[in-house]
């Protein structure tokens, strides 16, 4: 970092640069989510091989992280005492599997470690925890 810089990094620089755009990207993917869903499908068909590593991959996550088997009943009874709604938003939604600690930091796959999430809630999480993720969050 150069001693007369303002901000501690290129992130911090490029974040606040966004803030004071005020840019809206849901409203920017939006409007061009029909283009971004054509050509994503596209690379899809054109590169099945990066689908299938990326599927290995978290296999094989699953694998080494210990996975504990637990049936379709279990899931279904989880997803049933959370009445539908996802854990994090409580709206009710297309649940998924979200693993409280990520298989990539040593979660291990089993139903102690899941709970029901909405994509949205999911997808955001990504492979964060809980704590970090609420923090981004909050932040905006």
């Amino acid at each position: 970092m150069r001693a007369n810089a303002i901000y501690c990094t290129r992130k911090c620089k490029n974040g606040a640069s966004e803030k004071r755009r005020g840019r809206d990207d849901a409203a920017r993917y939006q409007a061009e989510r029909e283009r971004r869903l054509a050509y994503a499908i596209a690379y899809a068909k054109a590169n099945p091989h990066v689908g299938q590593a990326a599927r290995n991959r978290r296999k094989a996550w699953k694998r080494d992280a210990g996975v504990f088997a637990f049936s379709g009943r279990e899931w279904r009874r989880l997803c049933v005492r959370q009445r539908g709604e996802c854990f994090y938003c409580k709206e009710r939604a297309d649940l998924t599997m979200d693993h409280v600690i990520p298989l990539s930091k040593g979660g291990r796959h089993s139903i102690g470690n899941v709970i029901p999430a909405c994509i949205s809630c999911n997808s955001s999480k990504s492979d964060a925890f809980l704590a970090v993720w609420k923090m981004r969050r909050q932040r905006g």
